[in-house]
């Protein structure tokens, strides 16, 4: 029944875009930033589409702090066509998805007992995370979406498939999810973790408190996206200036720190979008993805493991590190999931702001034929180094730092190399 209903409402949102033709309107052609046609904050330069909230003045002496100038301001309005077509964006993706889990569970699922199925199992999964990986660039190209915002959004969900997927293959899907037909398809597409009782292996039924709380969720993540965004985009995200890029000078770090933050608001908007509607229409319970990482954390191992997207923690867990962790080390399997993930994103790069991307003034600071493929894997590479070196020297709480601080010192080991992860997202004028 929940995947019945999950799937008619997903053809349904499907249908009607196609109708109207959602993606021939402005959406197409122009990113949600200001590097093209918008500042969004101050009044002379805001995008007619966008109406403004509030607007204010900030005197003189507030200027003096060195990131505003003294005028008057205003605060945008969230763009609500551009958030509609997300969700149709990652609608798209689930009904493709939807057709490869029944694949999947007839072919994998319900084989992975038998010796003489591996075979068989063996082409079906690679064929299909194959499809994946050139999927997106044909249905870009079809639907000609150059919008890189409503590219990632596409791009996101096809990566959560490709690895529910793999653990489909190495047989770490959840047991619950696997107990039918109608439960594996509602897992497969759904846009969350969804929790499943330790005793009965059935998935937990959300409650009324729960629903209002992810709606509440998602009030307060539209407003604060609207916030950052009015603030980060007058700046072309750059709040601090863009002449240093030395790693520990403070314009820099400040930078860093502010779009770190906007990427995490991102997520927990997405979270909050996602969590709202899929768990009201369908009474199944998930995992909270985003828990402040980056004003949190404790740990390095919390803020990758527990609080910095806990959906794709849970997938890269099944799909990768079990499977290597029968054959390796801890530390080896920890390896291979940072790997993993930076080959993930450099996927996202290159889909997203490389492949038929789209045409920039000659101008333009940020250009995607600039990008440079490879920065996103150092990244990750550096992730997994800080991570197994607190492994072995120990946690910031346990050297005796207060813990009021710990979060600033757990940010600080990848924040003066940030630009390595968002220089694609720059360039590629996702920003």
């Amino acid at each position: 029944m929940n995947a019945s209903l999950m799937i008619v409402y997903y053809s349904f949102i499907f249908l009607s875009t196609l109708v109207e033709g959602r993606y021939q309107c402005n959406l197409d052609s122009v990113p949600p930033t200001c590097h093209q046609h918008t500042q969004a904050i101050g009044l002379s330069s805001v995008r007619p589409e966008r109406q403004l909230l509030i607007t204010f003045d900030l005197s003189t002496a507030v200027s003096k702090l060195g990131v505003l100038g003294g005028g008057r301001y205003g605060i945008l309005a969230p763009d609500f066509d551009y958030l509609a077509a997300n969700h149709n964006m990652f609608l798209h993706a689930v009904l493709i998805a939807s057709l490869f889990s029944v694949v999947i569970y007839y072919t994998m699922i319900c084989q992975r007992r038998k010796a003489s199925a591996k075979k068989m199992t063996t082409t079906v999964a690679v064929t299909i995370i194959g499809l994946y990986l050139i999927i997106p660039c044909i249905y870009f190209d079809a639907m000609d979406i150059k919008n890189p915002a409503l590219r990632m959004t596409f791009a996101l969900a096809i990566v959560i498939f490709i690895f529910r997927t793999l653990e489909a293959y190495f047989g770490h899907a959840p047991y619950g999810a696997t107990k039918s037909l109608g439960m594996y398809v509602t897992y497969y597409i759904f846009p969350g973790e969804i929790l499943f009782d330790a005793k009965t292996s059935m998935p937990l039924k959300v409650t009324r408190k729960d629903i209002i709380q992810n709606f509440s969720r998602l009030f307060r993540a539209v407003i604060v996206n609207s916030l950052l965004y009015s603030f980060m985009s007058h700046f072309d995200y750059t709040p601090f200036g863009q002449e240093s890029r030395h790693y520990f000078h403070p314009k820099h770090l400040g930078n860093c720190f502010f779009i770190a933050l906007y990427f995490q608001q991102n997520l927990e908007w997405f979270d909050a979008a996602a969590s709202a509607m899929s768990n009201a229409i369908s009474g199944i319970k998930t995992a909270k993805m985003m828990d402040s990482p980056v004003l949190k954390s404790k740990s390095i191992a919390e803020f990758w493991g527990r609080r910095w997207n806990y959906l794709v923690h849970c997938v890269l867990k099944r799909g990768v590190y079990k499977p290597i962790r029968k054959y390796g080390s801890a530390t080896f399997a920890s390896f291979v999931v940072f790997l993993a993930s930076g080959l993930i994103h450099e996927f996202l790069s290159y889909t997203v702001s490389v492949y038929h991307h789209m045409e920039v003034p000659a101008d333009s600071i940020y250009k995607p034929s600039n990008i440079r493929l490879g920065s996103n894997l150092a990244f990750f590479v550096w992730a997994f180094a800080v991570t197994v070196t607190e492994r072995a020297l120990g946690s910031f709480s346990s050297m005796g730092i207060s813990p009021r601080a710990v979060p600033f010192f757990v940010v600080m080991t990848s924040l003066p190399i940030a630009f390595w992860f968002v220089e694609p997202y720059f360039q590629g004028r996702f920003l």
